[in-house]
């Protein structure tokens, strides 16, 4: 709440005098001469106006929160009376957009006038001066008022007991999404960045497809997602011509769950902007989702992805073959703007995912229209991790490896053979892997077994899959694992690992006229080991951020990064000992400006867990248990500005306590940590 001051009375007071002189010399002011009074009295009514609207400005400013506090849940035009539209006026002339009769309660021409002019000012379009939905989420945001709504999604395709829909690939089940609402936490930022889904697209006319995604956490504070700006450019030099209304029709912006949060007209030119050119001289176009307005909860991972649909028909000279027309599509640089519970504007990385540069994905454009499927990763394609294993029995339905094939054509397609490599750190494969087989959703397509005694990395092919993909759709498919017994006198050592990736060569996809398709892009594979004991690490840090501040209040003194990841371990078999030094990790702090590592004597660094100390002092995480790691290490930087990222590769430990000096010396084990143990870049500099 807040609480008015005796300077605020003396200040409205103040100003309800001024407005009451302005009053006064209107009502006195003497009559002038037939010849004269026009123009007399226009001009002394247009300064009388003015002033009125300045006092009413210097009024609103000085009332503070007690108007800012409003919540608008209703739309206004043209009629419209109550203390909402007092309200709504207020606030316009507190921000300067004048309504000569101030606030009266009635929505009329002057505030339609107010309310347009603020629209244009503020990129709202149409700006027409009627106070709908999307005015009225931008002027909530802005005053501090919150709306909540609540969405609960069901997800189609789902057989009974399905884990996975039969038409979209996504997770089965109900996904409640709560949009708007207050905000809760301190400053916010957007930590762990990195793209996900679909990369290497090849479209023909009329066709759907997921062209590119990216995740995030956020950190310190819910975030409030306002914008999401996406770039596209020709990549190669001398293939800038074609313009991006010119071949695509729709562009679908929708969340990790399928949700669709917006739709733009992508055949519209005025939706694009044009920001530049690439290295390459080519022209930069941006598209542009705004008022977004999801909040995304502290700690929370949040995915969205990016959808474009081509034209019916290409314009003749719009798609070229030798070379093939394509965009390079990806996020804008700080493309993505959040608003966190201090009212703090937060952005994604500014380096890290720029369209032309690196991070984005190839949309390529065929007048082919018979099919074209691409091959991707999937979201939840498993991080290089550690996992418990059996030492008598196999252990059975790990998952090593999830895709998707896209159908981006306009007739279905058929998968017949599908081939996928198997690589071990052991000689022969077999001697980890028992069987591996191939899941569409919930639906067993095939199981393969490694044949006994092949040493290296061995492929296998699945067979006789015979699954239609119609036009336009994506199916996502999983290959599970059964792993042999592991340690004692198995041939599955503990610690062994094994990498699936699907390769895309070699595979039986074809048309419905029998011509054969290959696919595009590729679905690679993470380490995976097992141990019957050790530390299994999430497969996300629990919060992975870098900050920088001056040594001290000298504007001229070296400037120090602080980089801090706070992640999980949890111990089965036995108790695991941790080292409380830095023998105890393996961590780099690399200069993203110029592409290199930073030298070690530049970085200090410390580890603090929630776990127990051992009798000689090292962190004791008992079977079973799960312990909280924290690794907080600096850099200090002279000289000009660069941006620096530090990653976490990997974590030591111990069976057996031990001297902290000796316990991670190179005959104990290692845990790889996934590769998103990486903080957010910052800039600096001295």
């Amino acid at each position: 709440m807040t609480s008015t001051t005796k300077m605020t009375i003396s200040k409205v007071a103040a100003l309800a005098a001024g407005f009451a002189l302005v009053a006064m010399t209107v009502a006195v002011a003497p009559a002038a001469h037939a010849d004269t009074t026009t123009t007399t009295t226009t001009s002394s009514t247009t300064s009388l106006q003015a002033q009125i609207a300045s006092l009413q400005a210097q009024l609103a400013a000085s009332q503070g929160t007690s108007m800012a506090a409003t919540t608008f849940t209703r739309s206004l035009t043209i009629g419209s009376k109550g203390s909402d539209v007092t309200a709504l006026q207020t606030w316009l002339i507190g921000k300067g957009f004048s309504i000569a009769a101030g606030a009266t309660g009635y929505f009329g021409a002057q505030t339609k006038a107010a309310l347009a002019a603020y629209q244009a000012a503020n990129g709202i379009s149409p700006a027409v001066g009627y106070f709908g939905p999307i005015t009225m989420k931008a002027v909530n945001a802005a005053a501090g008022g919150t709306t909540t709504t609540t969405t609960t999604t069901t997800v189609s395709g789902c057989a009974a007991g399905a884990a996975f829909s039969s038409t979209t690939g996504q997770a089965c089940g109900t996904t409640t999404t709560t949009t708007g609402g207050s905000l809760t936490g301190g400053e916010g930022s957007i930590n762990n960045f990195q793209t996900v889904g679909a990369s290497n697209v090849t479209l023909g006319t009329g066709a759907t497809a997921q062209v590119y995604g990216f995740q995030f956490v956020a950190g310190g504070s819910d975030l409030n997602i306002s914008r999401i700006y996406f770039a596209m450019v020709n990549p190669a030099t001398g293939a800038g011509t074609t313009r991006p209304w010119n071949v695509f029709q729709t562009a679908t912006l929708r969340d990790g769950n399928g949700n669709t949060v917006a739709t733009i007209d992508a055949s519209n030119q005025s939706n694009y902007s044009q920001d530049g050119t690439n290295s390459v001289g080519n022209q930069v176009y941006r598209i542009n989702f705004e008022n977004v307005n999801k909040v995304v909860k502290m700690g929370a991972t949040q995915q969205y992805f990016l959808t474009l649909s081509t034209a019916g028909a290409f314009a003749s000279g719009n798609v070229t073959t030798n070379p093939a027309t394509s965009f390079s599509v990806g996020l804008d640089s700080q493309g993505l703007r959040a608003t966190d519970a201090m009212g703090i504007q937060q952005y994604s990385p500014s380096e890290a995912i720029t369209t032309g540069i690196n991070g984005g994905s190839l949309v390529s454009l065929n007048t082919n229209a018979s099919g074209s499927v691409t091959l991707s990763t999937g979201s939840d394609n498993p991080q290089t991790t550690t996992l418990m294993a059996n030492q008598n029995t196999a252990t059975q339905g790990v998952v090593l490896n999830t895709f998707t094939l896209q159908n981006t054509g306009t007739a279905s397609v058929e998968v017949y053979t599908l081939p996928v490599t198997v690589a071990s750190s052991l000689a022969t494969t077999s001697n980890i892997v028992q069987d591996l087989k191939l899941y569409q959703g919930s639906t067993l397509l095939d199981t393969e077994s490694p044949v006994s005694g092949v040493t290296g990395t061995v492929t296998l092919t699945f067979k006789n899959i015979n699954f239609t993909i119609p036009a336009g759709t994506t199916s996502s498919f999983r290959l599970v694992a059964d792993i042999q017994p592991v340690g004692g006198s198995n041939p599955a050592t503990s610690g062994s690992t094994v990498t699936v990736t699907v390769p895309g060569t070699g595979t039986d996809i074809e048309t419905t006229s029998g011509s054969i398709l290959t696919p595009t892009g590729a679905s690679t594979g993470y380490p995976i080991a097992f141990a019957i004991n050790g530390l299994t690490v999430a497969s996300a840090p629990t919060s992975a951020v870098a900050t920088a501040a001056l040594t001290s209040s000298n504007a001229g003194s070296q400037q120090t990064g602080t980089f801090t990841f706070v992640f999980n371990v949890t111990s089965f078999g036995q108790t695991i000992y941790v080292a409380s030094t830095s023998n105890a990790y393996s961590l780099a702090i690399n200069d993203q400006t110029t592409g290199t590592a930073t030298s070690t004597t530049n970085i200090t660094s410390g580890l603090t867990s929630t776990a127990n100390r051992s009798a000689l002092g090292n962190f004791q995480v008992n079977s079973g248990q799960t312990a909280t790691f924290t690794l907080t290490a600096t850099l200090s930087h002279g000289g000009a500005s660069h941006y620096f990222y530090a990653i976490l590769n990997s974590l030591k430990y111990g069976t057996a306590d031990a001297n902290v000096g000796s316990l991670n010396a190179t005959t104990d084990s290692v845990v790889n940590l996934p590769s998103n143990y990486t903080t957010n870049a910052v800039s600096i500099s001295s």
